[in-house]
């Protein structure tokens, strides 16, 4: 079974990076996201437009599985995404740059889809990549 869901994780962020309807397909309709920098959770509509907002400035975005722990339900997915800045990122104008985000997700599993997901990627080295000031100066 834990080797069934590791797949099922690889598989929705192949699916992902072609196709923004792959959330619809992969999660349940009353799932619960937690993002890194959202106040509370997020429900699947929330988790939506958090993934256009990143595949709006970075169009080209393609995720790469570097590692799995999967135990029972839950899998743990160490990723890599690389990508080119080429929209607005917050308040970030298109930089032309190429930028790595490591990500560690942590996903729940039931009756065959996501019903939870934990994701906490490396913002502050994001922002670097993309040329913002640490704010330690």
């Amino acid at each position: 079974m834990t080797e069934k869901n590791k797949g099922f994780i690889r598989r929705f962020l192949e699916e992902l990076d072609k196709d923004l309807s792959a959330v619809d397909d992969f999660f349940s309709s009353n799932c619960v996201v937690h993002l890194p920098g959202n106040p509370g959770p997020a429900n699947r509509e929330g988790f939506k437009q958090f993934v256009r907002l990143l595949y709006t400035a970075f169009p080209d975005l393609r995720h790469t599985v570097e590692d799995q722990i999967a135990e029972d339900d839950k899998v743990v997915s160490l990723v890599k995404a690389h990508g080119t800045h080429q929209g607005p990122f917050q308040s970030i104008e298109p930089t032309g740059r190429q930028v790595t985000i490591t990500d560690i997700v942590i996903t729940h599993l039931a009756t065959g889809r996501v019903i939870e997901l934990w994701a906490q990627f490396d913002v502050l080295g994001l922002l670097q990549q993309l040329g913002v000031p640490s704010p330690s100066g």
